[in-house]
C-alpha cells in the first residue's frame, strides 16, 4: 500500500498530478484529484506539484518521538545527499542537532552503499545470463513490481543502501538499537514496510520532518558547535547519491562503445527505457536506474541549487572525509552481512475495455472523428483516446476533457440565459396585468357611476368634474406606467450633447424639494465645483438623478438626511446619492435592478426606478454601485464617462 495520499478537501481540482503523475496512479473523481494507493509507486512527483498540499506521505514524526521517549539506543542513519540538502549547515553540526533531539548516535548510510556497490561488481562479474536491473531505488522497484512484473526475475537481488546499513547496525553493530532513516526520498517509508525487508528500519523521516522536529525542540544547526558521526565510515559510498553513483563506487564503466552497461536516471527517461527493456530492444548486461537525478534531487529537498551545484557539493564532501585505508578495515569487519533480498509480484494492470466502451466516451465529448480529437493534454493524459481508455477503467472522468467542459458549460448557459428569459417575460407580462389594471378598473368603475347617474336623476356638475379628475388620474397612471416601460424597453434613444452634471443635479433637487420638504429630509449638497462637461442626454441624466434622490427621500424617516456629491476625475464624473435610512438587507442586494422588483410599502411604486435608471447609465457607458448597511443607510454611486462614441 501507497503512503502518499490526497487530503481531498484542499484540492482545487487542477489536475497537475494527474498530468504528471508517471504511474497513472491518481484519478480525477468528483471533479478533484486522489491517489489510488494501489497503483502508486511512492515517488513523491505529486507531493512536489501540489501548491494546495492535497496530496501528502505520512509522517513518522510521531512514531520517531516516541522511539526517542524509549530507554534503549536510538540511531539517526543520515541518506547520503544530506550535505547538498543542507548546504548552508556544517555536517558536524547537524549531527550535534541530532543529538540533541534524543538521537544517541549518528551515522552515514553511505556505508551501506559501500557494501551494495562491491555486491553489484560481484554480481556483474558472475553473472553470464539474463541483464540486470539494478534495484538501488524504490521508486524502480515499486514501478516493475506493479506494471512490469516479468521482470521481476531482472532485478537484481541485492537490498538499498538504507537496508545494507540497517543490517550492518542491527547484525553487528548494535543489535538492541532502533534505526531511523533521514533522508530525502519519500518512497524510502515504503521501503522501510517493504514485506521482504520489513523489521530492520523502524521509521522512516524526509528531511523536512527532521527540520520540522528541530524546529519544535527550538534547535538551530547553524548556531550548534559540529559533533563527530560514529560507525563505520564510507569512502566513495558518498557518491551514490550522485547520477551515476553506483557504477563509480562499484568501478564499473558505462562506455558508449560497448552499451554493456546503461546508467538510466530521470523520471522523463525510466518509465520509457523499462518499455523498451521489457520488449527486448535493450540488451544491456546493467542497467542502473534511478528515478529521480540521482538522490540529490529527491522530492522533499527544499534548496534552489542546482543538480549541478549539489553535485559539487557531494563530491567536495567526499575527498574532505576521505580515508580508504579506515573505510576498506570496516568493510572486512562487516563483510557478511546479508545483503539479499527477494521482490513481490504486485501487478495493477488494468484490463483494455472494449472498442464499442471506447469509442462510447469519444461520442460524448465529441471526439469520435480522430479529426476532432485536440489531443491537448490538459486532461492529464497524451490524448483523447487514452482518457477514454481511463474513464472505461474507472481512473478519469469526462468531465476532465476540458475542451468538453467549456462546451457543456456553453450550452448550459445559453439554456439559463433561455429559462432567465422565459421567468422574466412571466413577470413582467404579471406586473404589467397587475398595475395597467388597476386604473383601468378604476376608471372602468366611474364611467359605470358616471352612466348610472346620468340615466338617473342626473349628477351635479361638481361630482361629474370630480369623477372625470379622478379617471383622468387613474388614466396618467397607466400612461407614465407605458412611458417608464418605453423607456426600460430603450425605445426613446439618447439625445447626446455637452452635459454639465452639476446643472443635472440641481435640476433634479429643484423637483424633488417638495417631496423632501414633506418628509421633513435636509438635503445635503457637495459638488464639485466646475465640473468638466460630458457627454450626454440631459433629460435622461435627470431622470437617474431624480429617481436616486427620491428613493433616498423616501427611504429616511423624518428629520433624516441625505447628501448629494459629484466629483471627477481626468476620464469621468462621479455622482453620489447618500441616505441615513433604513439600509438594504443582504437578501434584496441582487434585486435591486430587477423590473417591478420594490420593497416600499406606504409610497406609490411599481418599482421600474432603478431599472430605468441601470439602463439608462449603462447606455451612457457608464455603471452604477451600491453600498448598504441595514439600520445605517445607503449609498449609490454613478460613474460616468466623460466621452465615449455610441455605435450604429
Amino acid at each position: 500500500m501507497s503512503i502518499v495520499y490526497t487530503e481531498r478537501e484542499k484540492c482545487k481540482g487542477c489536475y497537475a498530478c494527474i498530468r504528471n503523475c508517471p504511474a497513472q496512479a491518481i484519478r480525477g473523481r468528483e471533479g478533484l484529484a486522489e491517489v489510488i494507493k494501489e497503483r502508486c509507486i511512492d515517488c513523491g512527483t505529486c507531493v512536489q506539484l501540489c501548491m494546495a498540499k492535497a496530496n501528502q506521505a505520512e509522517s513518522d514524526i510521531g512514531v520517531v518521538w516516541q522511539l526517542l521517549g524509549q530507554r534503549q539506543p536510538i540511531i539517526a542513519m543520515l541518506s547520503a545527499p544530506f550535505p547538498a540538502a543542507f548546504p548552508q549547515i556544517k555536517p558536524g553540526q547537524l549531527v550535534t542537532s541530532l543529538k540533541k533531539l534524543g538521537f544517541s548516535e549518528v551515522m552515514e548510510d553511505s556505508f551501506g552503499a559501500e557494501l551494495v556497490c562491491r555486491e553489484y561488481a560481484h554480481l556483474l562479474r558472475e553473472n553470464k545470463g539474463k541483464p540486470i536491473l539494478s534495484s538501488t531505488c524504490p521508486v524502480i522497484v515499486s514501478y516493475i513490481e506493479k506494471y512490469y512484473p516479468q521482470l521481476i526475475d531482472n532485478l537484481a537481488p541485492i537490498v538499498s543502501p538504507m537496508i545494507a546499513m540497517a543490517r550492518v547496525i542491527k547484525q553487528r553493530y548494535n543489535p538492541q538499537a532502533k534505526v531511523v532513516f533521514i533522508g530525502s526520498c519519500i518512497a524510502k517509508k515504503a521501503e522501510a514496510k517493504d514485506e521482504k525487508v520489513t523489521g530492520i528500519v523502524d521509521a522512516v523521516l524526509t528531511f523536512a520532518e527532521m527540520k520540522e522536529m528541530f524546529a519544535t525542540r527550538g534547535i538551530t544547526p547553524e548556531t550548534e558547535e559540529e559533533g563527530q558521526s560514529s560507525g563505520p565510515k564510507p569512502n566513495l559510498g558518498r557518491l551514490f547519491a550522485i547520477s551515476g553513483g553506483l557504477l563509480k563506487v562499484a568501478g564499473l564503466s558505462d562506455d558508449m562503445l560497448t552499451n554493456e552497461i546503461i546508467n538510466a536516471c530521470g523520471r522523463e527517461y525510466t518509465p520509457n527505457i523499462l518499455h523498451e527493456f521489457a520488449e527486448g530492444n535493450i540488451t544491456a548486461r546493467l542497467i542502473s536506474l534511478c528515478f529521480c537525478e540521482g538522490c540529490i534531487d529527491g522530492p522533499v529537498i527544499d534548496n534552489n541549487l542546482s543538480i549541478f551545484k549539489r553535485r559539487e557539493i557531494i563530491s567536495n564532501y567526499t575527498i574532505s572525509q576521505s580515508d580508504p585505508a579506515q573505510t576498506e578495515q570496516d568493510i572486512q569487519q562487516y563483510a557478511g552481512i546479508d545483503l539479499s533480498r527477494k521482490f513481490t509480484n504486485r501487478g495493477v494492470v488494468l484490463p483494455m475495455p472494449s472498442e464499442e466502451d471506447v469509442q462510447g466516451v469519444l461520442e460524448k465529448i465529441g471526439r469520435v472523428d480522430p479529426g476532432y480529437r485536440m489531443n491537448c493534454g490538459a486532461c492529464g493524459y497524451s490524448g483523447c483516446r487514452e482518457l477514454a481508455i481511463a474513464v472505461c477503467q474507472g481512473l478519469a472522468e469526462t468531465e476532465m476533457c476540458w475542451p468538453y467542459v467549456l462546451k457543456t458549460l456553453r450550452t448550459t448557459q445559453e439554456e439559463l440565459i433561455q429559462a432567465e428569459k422565459l421567468t422574466s417575460l412571466g413577470q413582467l407580462a404579471a406586473s404589467i396585468a397587475h398595475e395597467v389594471n388597476n386604473p383601468l378598473a378604476g376608471v372602468l368603475i366611474y364611467t359605470q357611476l358616471l352612466a348610472k347617474k346620468i340615466a338617473g336623476d342626473g349628477l351635479p356638475k361638481e361630482k361629474t368634474l370630480d369623477y372625470l379628475s379622478k379617471m383622468e388620474s387613474e388614466l396618467q397612471r397607466s400612461t407614465g406606467l407605458i412611458r417608464n416601460l418605453l423607456n426600460f424597453a430603450r425605445e426613446s434613444p439618447p439625445t447626446f450633447r455637452e452635459v454639465n452634471l452639476n446643472d443635472v443635479v440641481n435640476r433634479a433637487l429643484d423637483l424633488t424639494a417638495h417631496s423632501a420638504e414633506l418628509q421633513r429630509v435636509q438635503v445635503i449638497k457637495e459638488l464639485t465645483p466646475s465640473p468638466p462637461n460630458l457627454t450626454a442626454d440631459f433629460d435622461q441624466l435627470q431622470q437617474v438623478s431624480t429617481n436616486l434622490i427620491m428613493n433616498a427621500i423616501q427611504a429616511v424617516p423624518h428629520g433624516g438626511r441625505i447628501t448629494i456629491r459629484t466629483s471627477a476625475d481626468s476620464s469621468q464624473v462621479k455622482l453620489e446619492v447618500q441616505d441615513t435610512g433604513c439600509g438594504i438587507p443582504p437578501e434584496n442586494m441582487r434585486k435591486l435592478f430587477t423590473p417591478f422588483f420594490t420593497t416600499k410599502r406606504n409610497v406609490k411604486g411599481v418599482g421600474l426606478g432603478l431599472a430605468v435608471s441601470y439602463g439608462i447609465v449603462q447606455r451612457h457607458k457608464g455603471r452604477i454601485e451600491v453600498q448598504s448597511k441595514e439600520g445605517e443607510g445607503t449609498t449609490f454611486t454613478v460613474y460616468l464617462p466623460l466621452h465615449h462614441e455610441e455605435k450604429d
